[in-house]
């Protein structure tokens, strides 16, 4: 008997043993804000409320990738160690690649990790340079739209200028893209339900939204993070018969981050805005205090929710307006307890008296139950519902009521289609120019065969002449469906 209690108090503490070897390895939820160049890894269970654990993991991560890159391109997305987040130079996340790099017109391969070689949307210009352009001169301009395969609602500020957005992603997102054995930059290669992709753990992607400023428009720099780009300038290029880019200072206004982590698989989501976008929802600063001007408000009356704006997507063929300045609002309140995370870190020595003090995280989303991953697993996404901040005013404006959730939207326009949730590969990815001119051929040629059987009309008149490939894309036909949900 007494042999036999020993072997059992033998496996309860070889038991306990494990598990405490489990926890360790792990690691404890770290809830404490610091100003360092490297972020938190990834966030385990743990016990009392998630959000201070997962909002201090956000604000890492934001730190971290605001941090001051090291220059040249052997060094792209690297820290420089001997600066601090106030001190001037490029941030490391915009030393990641730029989704142009990647994907540009015949599908070329793309140049490595560490090369700025590369065609570039305005035309002679270096890829280090920074760039606010697309191969699709005006896809930077457009948020999401309710109308089938095409991009839509663009956000003007108050100073008249269209709010531009840029997508870059780290090296590992880089690899997995271009391994040899993916080459996800050719569309006919792109991951399906039938044969899914992963991205590597650790693969971060970062969505930024930028005012383009003038002199004389009445912006307060010091209070943004502000850098230099060339920036497309379609009435030069109207004018002139070919793409014209300007340089212009460009003000930080929002932030997506997305990092994909071994114990979070479905990637956690977290999103900033600079506190003078528009007008306090309940206890964020307000730019009234200061006193500076809101970026998207005018701080009159009325104070709702922006509605889509018309005429809709910005094209080649529907030109900007500059005079239909946006009345934008917050729909939802920020959760209280990331608002306590945000006064911690403005309160940081490091922090408060920089630019980064005026940078608010309104959310952060992640899969409460991972579980397997796979295609029909989202992960259980927490915080979701209409209660909850799972809208950023610069990049979902119109979209702050919807009942969807970042998760639960990515889900359905790119994992369910085994894309790991990244839904821009469907939007930039393309054929191999030889490969493009054949599929072209011969859907032109059956388009006159069906018509000439059955005197139908062309496909010109039926679906318009700006129809594109992204018309029949799974994921641009995913993404319209949940838009256009009530």
């Amino acid at each position: 008997m007494m042999q036999t209690r020993f072997v059992a108090a033998g496996a309860l503490l070889a038991t306990i043993l494990m598990n405490a070897h489990a926890a360790s390895a792990q690691g404890a939820p770290d809830v404490t804000p610091k100003v360092l160049p490297d972020r938190i890894d990834d966030v385990p269970d743990a016990d009392g409320s998630p959000f201070p654990c997962f909002d201090n993991f956000s604000w890492r991560a934001f730190i971290a990738l605001n941090w001051p890159a090291l220059e040249g391109p052997e060094n792209r997305g690297m820290p420089d160690r001997t600066k601090k987040p106030g001190d001037s130079g490029p941030r490391v996340w915009e030393t990641y690649k730029a989704r142009y790099e990647v994907f540009a017109p015949g599908a070329p391969e793309p140049k490595g990790w560490t090369s700025y070689e590369g065609a570039n949307p305005c035309g002679g210009v270096d890829n280090e340079t920074k760039t606010l352009s697309a191969f699709s001169h005006f896809a930077d301009y457009n948020q999401a739209s309710f109308v089938l395969g095409r991009l839509a609602n663009p956000l003007i500020d108050q100073s008249k200028m269209y709010t531009r957005y840029e997508v870059r992603f780290s090296r590992e997102q880089f690899e997995s893209i271009v391994d040899p054995n993916n080459k996800w930059y050719i569309k006919q290669n792109l991951p399906t339900a039938a044969k899914p992709g992963t991205f590597k753990d650790g693969s971060v992607e970062i969505k930024a939204a930028w005012r383009v400023l003038n002199p004389g428009d009445g912006t307060v720099r010091s209070r943004f993070y502000i850098n230099k780009a060339m920036v497309f300038d379609p009435v030069a290029t109207d004018q002139q018969g070919t793409v014209v880019c300007n340089e212009h200072e460009i003000a930080l206004v929002g932030f997506h981050i997305v990092i994909k982590t071994k114990l979070r698989p479905q990637w956690i989501w977290s999103s900033f805005e600079h506190v003078d976008n528009v007008p306090p929802r309940t206890d964020e600063p307000d730019a009234k205090a200061v006193p500076v001007r809101y970026s998207f408000n005018s701080g009159l009356p009325p104070q709702v929710v922006a509605p889509m704006p018309a005429p809709g997507m910005i094209s080649e063929t529907n030109r900007p307006d500059p005079n239909l300045k946006m009345q934008v609002i917050r729909a939802q309140p920020i959760q209280p307890e990331t608002m306590q995370m945000n006064r911690n870190y403005w309160n940081l020595p490091d922090i408060k008296e920089t630019v980064w003090a005026n940078y608010m995280l309104v959310m952060t989303q992640w899969p409460r139950i991972p579980g397997t991953p796979g295609i029909g697993n989202a992960g259980t996404p927490f915080p979701t519902g209409v209660s909850s901040t799972l809208a950023n005013t610069t990049m979902e404006t119109y979209q702050q009521r919807n009942g969807r959730s970042c998760i639960e939207c990515h889900q359905e326009v790119s994992n369910s289609l085994g894309r790991d949730f990244v839904a821009f590969m469907g939007f930039d990815a393309t054929d191999p120019v030889q490969q493009a001119i054949a599929a072209t051929a011969f859907r032109a040629s059956s388009i006159r065969a069906a018509n000439a059987t059955r005197n139908s009309p062309s496909l010109d008149s039926v679906r318009g002449p700006s129809r594109t490939a992204l018309d029949d894309d799974p994921s641009v036909q995913a993404l319209v469906r949940i838009l256009q949900e009530p």
